[in-house]
Formats: structure tokens, sequence, C-alpha cells
């Protein structure tokens, strides 16, 4: 039973990056010149995708980002393409980095804003404190290496 516990564990793993790699792909086309962002969108609302393209180039890499909406039920929707710069090509496609969010989803709750009166006294009164603590925790101890 753990056997069959651990197996489907290890193959959910596997399977998660690969459906989300699935979603959003960066191709390079065989002369290397061109790179293609193409996406699929299984949810029934239209979802706002985010792709970058890292790519490797002979000296380092560059990043092609690419941000566009994708209609429902698309399957391999071209979101955009970039051709290389005149005399350059890329070597290939280093990662694909998508963020194609579930339009269903509920939204995150955002960060509470800070209150504008807030001068973070407290915060800096708390570094203070941490500050003298260890400074004589350092002088105690040079006091007891001078006694030695």
């Amino acid at each position: 039973m753990k056997i069959w516990i651990v197996g489907a564990a290890a193959a959910l793993l596997i399977a998660h990056p690969a459906f989300a790699a699935g979603i959003a792909t960066c191709t390079l086309s065989a002369d290397k010149k061109t790179v293609t962002v193409t996406a699929s969108n299984p949810y029934s609302q239209v979802m706002a995708c985010e792709v970058n393209c890292h790519m490797a180039i002979p000296d380092g890499f560059t990043t092609f980002v690419c941000v566009k909406p994708v209609p429902v039920g698309s399957k391999d929707f071209v979101m955009c393409t970039h051709v290389a710069a005149e005399g350059h090509a890329y070597v290939r496609v280093k990662e694909t980095e998508a963020n194609c969010p579930d339009p269903s989803a509920p939204a995150k709750a955002e960060a509470t804003p800070k209150n504008d009166d807030d001068d973070g006294d407290d915060d800096d009164a708390k570094a203070d404190e941490k500050i003298e603590k260890i400074l004589k925790q350092s002088q105690e101890m040079i006091e007891q290496m001078k006694r030695k």
C-alpha cells in the first residue's frame, strides 16, 4: 500500500510540470531565427497568459516576453512570434516560463496596504534593541577572551 501511495505521489509530481508546460510553449524554427509562442486554453473563460522564452544565444542567453489573452477552447493558439535581429540566430530554447492562471480561480488576497501614518518607529526600536543586545554580547565575549 505504501509503495502505491509513493508511486502515485511521484506520478503527480511528474505530471504537474508536464501539464503546466503544455499550456504554453516556446518553439524555435528550423532556421533558428524565429521563436513562436503558442498556448492552449483548457478553461471555459478567456485566459490571460504571460510567457517568458529564455533563449540560448552564442554568448549567453536572452529573454523574449509575450503577454496576450488566449481564447476559450483554443489549441496551439499563436500568441506571438519574434524574429532574431539581422545576422543573429538563437541556439536553442533554454526554458519556457509560463504564467497562465485559471481564470475561474478566486483572486488572491492583496497584501494589506501600509498605513501612511505608520512611520515604522516600532520596527526601528526593535532593531535598535537587537543591535544593543548583540553589541553587549560581543563586549562580554571580548571580556571573557581577555581573561583567558
